[in-house]
């Protein structure tokens, strides 16, 4: 990859705008081949009038395609009017081929206040693999199936097993009603945080973990935790890409922290999947995937219960206007 440099002249946005005044950016992605997972820096200078200072608006920020990971003032200086600040963005890629690095925004402050906003420009950057084609190419997607992990060999013969067993008690019993009677009665009380549970303490002691297969550990826990949101939050969590499903989280009502760290569980496991990363603990990242678990049941209990009350506040003022 050659070094490039991306001048952009952009318009100030708020206050400063009637003056036109502007803020250039020019900006130096990282020189030679990234591969998946690479962190890198991108450096970018800002021109703007003296009287302002830069700062990144970091609540602003798409992270679809790379997670941007700090903001570093390297230096700043002032001519003729105008004040020049550098900075180094650090950013890890997590997505393969040609992909758009984002527009960034940018507060400007006056006086300790913000006063305008501006955004440097997105440009592509070409991501590689972490590791080289080999002659089985396995190919790499952003979804599994929530249990790509079982031996279908003997999901299916003991499926056909089980269809054999329930037909011969069917035609036992189909005169005195029995089977029908017990379908109807049995239903799954456990709640969609017991059945998460229960799926995550199976992983656990299945040879899975047993056997050290990290790949098809780490698949079975965002498979469990994705069930768990759409059982839960009705949140499509399968069909999702990680980073469609980092943005949904914000529906489930969990505080920033608990999103933030669900963020980063999903984006380390994509990494042990795709890129072959080695996890230091497999054992701390379900033990982690629990506790997220909590959180989200707490943060549906809270939903529950202020919807109750609101329920019930609406009877009661229904009741009194009779």
């Amino acid at each position: 990859m050659t070094r490039l440099l991306l001048p952009a002249l952009f318009l100030l946005l708020g206050p400063a705008a009637a003056a036109e005044e502007t803020v250039a950016f020019k900006l130096s992605p990282p020189a030679g081949k990234l591969k998946l997972a690479d962190t890198f820096i991108v450096k970018v200078e800002a021109s703007f009038p003296q009287h302002y200072s830069l700062r990144p608006d970091t609540a602003a920020l798409d992270t679809g395609s790379f997670e941007l990971l700090s903001f570093t003032k390297t230096g700043e200086s002032a001519k003729d009017g105008l004040k020049t600040e550098n900075f180094d963005i650090k950013a890890q890629a997590f997505s393969l081929g040609v992909s758009t690095f984002p527009e960034v925004a940018w507060a400007l402050y006056a006086n300790g206040e913000a006063s305008a906003k501006a955004a440097s420009p997105q440009f592509l950057l070409t991501i590689d693999p972490a590791f080289e084609k080999t002659g089985k190419d396995e190919g790499i997607r952003d979804i599994y199936p929530p249990i790509a992990f079982v031996p279908w060999l003997w999901v299916i013969l003991g499926a056909l097993a089980a269809a054999l067993v329930l037909y011969l008690l069917y035609r036992k019993y189909r005169a005195r009603g029995v089977l029908v009677a017990a379908a109807r009665a049995w239903t799954d009380g456990r709640s969609p945080y017991q059945r998460a549970r229960d799926r995550l303490d199976r992983l656990e002691a299945s040879p899975l973990a047993a056997k050290s297969l990290p790949k098809e550990f780490y698949i079975g826990l965002t498979s469990i935790l994705r069930l768990y949101l759409g059982e839960e939050f009705l949140i499509d969590a399968e069909l999702m890409t990680t980073a469609d499903l980092a943005r949904e989280l914000k529906k489930t009502g969990a505080d920033i922290k608990t999103t933030l760290r669900t963020r980063e569980f999903l984006q380390k496991a994509d990494l042990v999947k795709f890129a072959k990363l080695i996890p230091e603990s497999a054992a701390e990242d379900a033990a982690e995937l629990r506790d997220l678990l909590m959180e989200f049941t707490r943060a549906a209990d809270r939903a529950k219960a202020l919807a109750a009350e609101a329920a019930a506040e609406k009877a009661r003022l229904a009741r009194v206007g009779k």
